[in-house]
């Protein structure tokens, strides 16, 4: 089975890439225990979240939140331009004041289900260079260069965060199918039971194996390797909360402790329910 569950190497990371020949640039529904901006440039791409999915154009800037499921796929072999920020909650904490809250940004974007914005061309500029020398200073070891990386992510979060909550939106063309959508509400709603084709089929109203197909194609995974992801994003959440391990995996949605322990370790490569929950105190 293929990890879905991405964790960050660094409190912070920036990459800023230009691919002149995608074949194989399009990803899997996938999470990370931190927070993801994606800006596009250039290039044919479509995102999904749980909530919605979107044709990207140029300048359209997404957030992600920690832990949310998420998938980029690319229509076209043209020139795919991005710019991606992931950072960590710690360093967004600690880079935050008390009149703003540098998280508020992926949550605060209620209006449409994809947390998206549309930057201007003097945005767009401004950022790539705030995101350009952040990549530079991350990569450096030369002494002060990580002071300026620090200011670097202020700048660029205070910028998403201003744009994000002056309440700038707009109406886009949803491109999630609805059977799709609906697949994802079950599967939240019932998450910690047992989730059958069969179930599916009566709530949704369509054959089953079109159903997985369906999903498969939006998600680049199955059905049974989501469910088991989000269980495990489920527990993942409730150790951090400071449940014990035993209590978490039948609140999670696992049958016995064996199976959640060994699926867990799994996905999160190679660590331990209680690992986890030491490794994030």
């Amino acid at each position: 089975m293929m990890t879905k569950f991405t964790g960050l190497d660094s409190d912070v990371a920036c990459e800023c890439k230009t691919i002149k020949d995608p074949v194989d640039c399009t990803g899997f529904f996938h999470n990370h225990d931190g927070y993801e901006i994606l800006l596009l440039l250039e290039g044919d791409l479509d995102v999904y979240t749980e909530s919605g999915g979107k044709s990207l154009e140029r300048g359209d800037l997404v957030c992600f939140c920690e832990y949310d499921f998420h998938r980029a796929s690319l229509r076209s072999r043209k020139i795919y331009d991005r710019i991606v920020i992931n950072v960590k909650d710690s360093a967004l904490t600690a880079a935050s004041s008390e009149r703003m809250k540098l998280k508020d940004c992926f949550y605060g974007h209620k209006q449409v289900p994809l947390n998206v914005v549309r930057l201007n061309e003097s945005e767009i500029a401004e950022f790539s260079a705030f995101a350009h020398a952040l990549e530079r200073c991350l990569g450096s070891d030369r002494p002060g260069d990580e002071i300026l990386a620090d200011a670097y992510l202020k700048l660029l979060m205070v910028m998403v965060n201003r744009k994000i909550l002056s309440g700038a939106t707009w109406q886009y063309r949803e491109i999630m199918p609805e059977i799709v959508s609906q697949t994802f509400c079950y599967i939240e709603k019932h998450l910690t039971e047992e989730i059958t084709l069969k179930k599916l089929e009566e709530y949704i109203h369509h054959n089953g194996t079109y159903i997985s197909r369906c999903f498969k194609n939006i998600t680049g995974i199955s059905l049974q390797q989501f469910i088991i992801a989000k269980r495990v994003t489920l527990a993942c959440r409730l150790l951090q909360q400071g449940y014990s391990p035993s209590d978490v995996c039948f609140q999670a949605g696992f049958n016995n402790y064996s199976n959640f322990s060994r699926t867990f370790s799994k996905q999160m490569g190679g660590l331990s329910p209680k690992q986890y929950q030491i490794q994030k105190r």
